[in-house]
């Protein structure tokens, strides 16, 4: 399996090392590591210097531009960054988070899912938050769902949806896109994935819903299926009931502002469409 993986990193030097130990201990060793110092003011680059000057595989990219932070938008251009200076040969495309650790035999597995099916597009593991001393299961999406925190592609499905999208909400329309062009998911449960960092613990869960529901209307869920996950947000998640109301609140005002989609009318209808299927198994216990 020949492979590149991109780490997009911003002031990471609590974690980085985490990572990338896990990284230069896999059996199955990456064609290259691009890490992107996406303008960090501690000492992220540092770390990545020391690794480098050990491993060759490693590469450090440094991005200086004063771009304003935001969820989704700013990531994916950071990961482009690493994707421009790639100058090896590659099947696959892993983008990881800084604050992820993965078990040593990790992309050994990928290697045996993607052979063991051409029609695989995107894979990778489960992802685990510790709680009282366990690592357990960060639930927070369907488990068929990969987290934008650790995706695995394979190139040509990679070229066929036509990469991520500069916006919140990339790593959710890479899937329902690759499903469109009949490319399949895999999340393999027992490869489980350390996520050090609480998803959205950076943002505050208000914040993010409000930012859940801008990515829904930029994916043209439409209202009622936006209505729908809020009714769902508001129920299992604290400050119940707010959370779904700051997930309403996120697709008004984009649909207030008429702000513009990351999908196509096409892409919007299959998108539609198979989240309606999956609320219909859902409510028939399927």
């Amino acid at each position: 399996m020949k492979y590149v993986i991109i780490i997009p990193a911003y002031n990471e030097e609590q974690y980085l090392g985490k990572a990338l130990d896990s990284i230069v201990a896999q059996e199955v060793l990456p064609q290259q590591l691009i890490v992107v110092n996406d303008g960090s003011k501690d000492a992220t680059p540092e770390i990545v210097r020391k690794y480098a000057e050990q491993y060759p595989w490693i590469k450090l990219v440094n991005n200086e531009k004063k771009e304003e932070r935001s969820a989704g938008a700013k990531v994916v251009r950071a990961f482009y960054l690493g994707y421009e200076a790639i100058d090896v040969e590659y099947q696959f495309l892993s983008k990881l988070d800084a604050d992820i650790e993965l078990p040593a035999h990790y992309y050994r597995r990928l290697s045996e899912m993607f052979q063991a099916n051409p029609r695989l597009g995107l894979a990778g593991g489960m992802i685990t938050t510790l709680k009282n001393g366990e690592w357990v299961y960060e639930h927070f999406s369907d488990r068929d769902y990969l987290p934008g925190a650790f995706k695995t592609y394979r190139q040509d499905c990679f070229e066929a949806i036509g990469g991520l999208r500069r916006s919140m909400g990339w790593d959710t329309v890479d899937e329902l896109i690759a499903r469109m062009h009949g490319w399949e998911i895999q999340v393999d449960s027992s490869l489980k994935v350390k996520h050090h960092r609480t998803l959205g613990a950076e943002t505050g869960s208000l914040k993010i819903r409000v930012k859940v529901g801008t990515a829904m209307y930029r994916m043209r869920y439409g209202f009622f299926i936006t209505f729908i996950s809020a009714l769902k947000a508001g129920y299992l998640n604290k400050p119940y009931g707010m959370t779904g109301l700051a997930v309403l609140w996120g697709w008004l005002l984009c649909w207030l502002r008429r702000e513009d989609y990351i999908v196509s009318k096409e892409e919007g209808r299959f998108i539609r469409n198979f989240r309606k299927e999956r609320m219909m198994k859902k409510v028939a216990g399927g």
